[in-house]
């Protein structure tokens, strides 16, 4: 049988006495089962950890290597005890964030140095994904929250608006329109449009559809793209014209100019996460999502 933890809490405040009956007093016992508890460790060591005289007690060579052991063995303990409770209360484990790219340019960055600050010893990690691919990893576990645009997701998951912000147009820099002050959409009917395919964002393309069709047209597709970076730099290659978030425009590609609209259209993107999630680390970022920066 291997030494108790209540034995070796004994030892090391004996060791620090010096003495049976301080070591008793401190430890709020009686000196006889102090005794009987030392003597029980000893005999299972198979080792004499103490010299014992009318004086006190003094540490054999046994004794001092066993005192630096249990010291350590016990200071590791409480740490686990430690960490266990934070991990309990979320502030210590392992999350993971998936998101768009879009997100990337807009809500991520300040989400994750705040939940840094707050959480720091949680691993936080981070997947930029497709919108699909967002809601089966989160469907599957393999990620605990999402920020992705609004879809069909139904009562599988719990979800909250995080940012909302207009559509802007992106033009090549040549383009005749480029120039131009105040752009309209009526404008924009015989342009050929870039835009994501409806089955990957159904929101972000029928809010493109419908602020073109609001204008008089059905906007002529040129290219279907699946991610918005690709959008926005073959809109700089000449490939067409595309509605983009606004804030794409950090994205800073060479050769793309971004315009605002007068009524331009509006996108949200929205934080996801199951009900079933049982991440204690997830309560922490729920609460510190809806706290807006500054």
């Amino acid at each position: 049988m291997a030494p108790s933890l209540n034995q070796m809490r004994y030892f090391c405040e004996l060791a620090d006495a010096g003495n049976f009956g301080r070591a008793a007093e401190r430890l709020h016992m009686s000196q006889p089962p102090l005794s009987r508890q030392i003597a029980a460790l000893e005999q299972e060591l198979g080792t004499p950890l103490l010299v014992r005289s009318p004086k006190g007690a003094a540490l054999t060579a046994a004794g001092r290597q066993f005192l630096i052991d249990a010291t350590e063995i016990l200071r590791l303990v409480a740490q686990a005890k430690r960490n266990a409770a934070a991990t309990g209360r979320g502030e210590a484990g392992q999350l993971t964030m998936g998101f768009t790219m879009c997100a990337a340019y807009s809500i991520v960055p300040d989400l994750t140095h705040r939940y840094k600050r707050a959480f720091p010893k949680v691993d936080l990690r981070v997947r930029e994904l497709m919108p699909n691919a967002l809601k089966r990893d989160l469907k599957d576990g393999a990620i605990d929250v999402a920020i992705s645009f609004p879809g069909d997701e139904g009562a599988q998951f719990k979800s909250r608006p995080l940012i909302r912000e207009p559509l802007k147009l992106v033009l090549p820099e040549r383009h005749p329109l480029a120039k131009s002050r105040k752009i309209r959409v009526e404008d924009l009917a015989h342009e050929r449009f870039l835009i994501v395919p409806r089955a990957q964002v159904p929101s972000l393309y029928e809010s493109i559809v419908q602020c073109c069709r609001a204008a008089g047209f059905d906007p002529a597709i040129g290219l279907e793209v699946y991610l918005q970076q690709t959008i926005v730099n073959f809109v700089a290659e000449g490939l067409g014209i595309a509605f983009v978030p606004a804030s794409m425009q950090r994205s800073q590609i060479k050769g793309a100019v971004f315009r605002t609209l007068g009524s331009p259209p509006m996108i949200e993107q929205l934080l996801y996460w199951s009900p079933a999630n049982s991440n204690p680390c997830l309560t922490g970022f729920l609460a510190l999502s809806e706290k807006r920066p500054g």
